[in-house]
Order: structure tokens, then C-alpha cells, then sequence
């Protein structure tokens, strides 16, 4: 399985609407999202805030971050690292099972880290 495969998959899942794989420095590696999705504004701003939670974990001394969440009025974000050089971030609706696609995000992370 390559990593549009598993982008596609995520997808497939219930309310999520992207799934972007990006490089440290905001450019888009792999991505699968609807028709009108800028996969390119979505990597750039995901390295950003990616990078900004991990400084608050060093910074506070909890620890590695594992998973990052922030919601929104009309949506949720899911951003974790792949690896050292990647981030996999996931845009889903509001109404989405957010257990249901934090699971999916830490399932195919593992997938992601494998072919990356």
C-alpha cells in the first residue's frame, strides 16, 4: 500500500473530508480531499501549528506530542508527526465520531511511517 492508498482510506472514513501528508517545511507530499480543498494552504499551516504544539509540550515538560486536536466551528483538525520530516494531518466535520477518526489517524500513522 503506497501512501495515496492510505490517504484514501482516511478518507473513506465517516466525516473525514482531507487527509494531507506534508514535509516539515509546509510542502505537500501526498494528499486526497474534495473537490475545492487547498491541500497546499492546509500543508503550510499544519507545519506551522504543528510545530508551534510540539514547543508548548517541550516547554511545559509533558512530553513528546503524540496527537494534536483543535476544533472548530465548522470543523476538526488532526495533526500527528510522521516520523521526524513528516505530519499527517486530517480534516474532518464537526459531526464527525471523533474517537472513531483520532483512531484512524494513530491506525494509519503506523502505515504511513512504513512507506514515508
Amino acid at each position: 500500500m503506497n501512501s495515496n492508498q492510505i490517504l484514501a482510506a482516511l478518507v473513506q472514513v465517516d466525516g473525514i473530508d482531507a487527509a494531507v501528508c506534508v514535509g516539515r517545511d509546509g510542502f505537500v507530499i501526498d494528499a486526497v480531499a474534495g473537490a475545492g480543498a487547498d491541500v497546499d494552504a492546509i500543508g503550510a499551516m499544519v507545519s506551522t501549528g504543528l510545530g508551534s504544539a510540539e514547543s508548548v509540550g517541550k516547554e511545559l515538560g509533558v512530553g513528546a506530542l503524540t496527537q494534536a486536536m483543535m476544533e472548530y466551528d465548522n470543523g476538526v483538525i488532526v495533526m500527528t508527526a510522521i516520523g521526524q520530516d513528516a505530519i499527517l494531518a486530517v480534516v474532518a466535520a464537526n459531526t464527525a465520531s471523533l474517537g472513531n477518526v483520532r483512531l484512524q489517524v494513530k491506525k494509519r500513522k503506523k502505515e504511513l511511517e512504513q512507506v514515508l
